[in-house]
């Protein structure tokens, strides 16, 4: 099956947000470039795009997931040169293979891509498919929801991953113990994603799918994952207070540290215990409804 890639100049005050926004639209891996070539794969924790201009490329494991990014962009950025490209094989795999290996995130939580053993067998091992859609762990946004994940007692609870995109969260929370996580996401690709990867670790049977246009049936729920980007998630503060319990959490991400505010603010309306978490130029939010 063929790849495809996205690529298009950007300045460093755009990577980021830019980042994030293509990440959502499907993007399984996203690399940037100075005029030196010399690239900065998806940032690892601790990595960030220094350059004042640079080359962003964002690779699609299909044409129409392209195509949809590619008319995203060209409505918000009308005056940006975006150029689409077919790859082999062969340029993703090797890419991959050379920058995604086992990671650890907390104290006993791990993400074992596939091709890898993993390093502690006694450990929560998730093993991940990385191609189908995004999340993988690698991006400042998830490592910091699945460090949230490994400090907290999951066991017999019911979540929501809102925009589960590889369903890693989602699959996480089932492996510390939750009993059923309601899987929401806009793209086909990763329900499809979610449900292999879920089969994967043998926890498929605590997913549940619910169409965006369905979420108003959700309720009672113990907490609700949501990696996506800060705008929708100030727009879904009201949605959330209607799916959680008394005393139910969240634990947002995808917040840039000028967007941490903001959203605090919006959330404070409905929430208590608001706790931030930063990592690179990242945010996670953590709260609580009251009992």
């Amino acid at each position: 099956m063929p790849f495809y890639e996205l690529t298009l100049p950007v300045t460093s005050s755009q990577a980021k947000p830019l980042e994030a926004i293509i990440s959502d639209l499907g993007a399984v891996a996203i690399t940037f470039q100075d005029d030196s070539r010399t690239p900065i794969y998806e940032p690892l924790p601790g990595e960030t795009p220094l350059w004042d201009f640079l080359k962003l490329t964002a690779l699609f494991e299909n044409q129409e997931t392209l195509n949809r990014t590619k008319k995203f962009l060209t409505n918000h950025l009308p005056k940006v040169e975006i150029i689409a490209t077919k790859l082999r094989d062969e340029i993703w795999e090797r890419v991959w293979m050379d920058h995604f290996k086992p990671m650890r995130f907390g104290q006993n939580s791990w993400v074992i891509p596939d091709g890898f053993e993993p390093v502690d067998y006694d450990a929560v091992n998730l093993r991940l498919d990385p191609g189908l859609a995004f999340g993988t762990g690698t991006h400042a946004t998830t490592a910091l929801c699945l460090e949230w994940l490994d400090r907290h007692d999951f066991s017999g609870q019911h979540w929501v991953d809102f925009g589960c995109g590889s369903g890693i969260l989602a699959v996480m929370a089932l492996l510390q113990g939750a009993k059923k996580v309601i899987c929401v996401d806009i793209d086909d690709q990763a329900i499809e994603a979610t449900w292999q990867n879920a089969e994967k670790n043998n926890v498929s049977s605590g997913i549940e799918i619910v169409s965006p246009d369905a979420i108003d049936t959700i309720g009672q729920q113990d907490g609700i994952l949501a990696n996506i980007l800060a705008a929708p998630l100030r727009q879904l503060r009201s949605e959330f207070v209607t799916m959680l319990k008394p005393g139910g959490r969240i634990v947002l991400s995808g917040i840039l540290a000028e967007q941490q505010k903001a959203l605090c603010d919006e959330y404070a309306q409905s929430f208590i215990d608001i706790e931030c978490q930063n990592l690179d130029d990242w945010v996670r939010v953590s709260a609580r409804l009251p009992s």
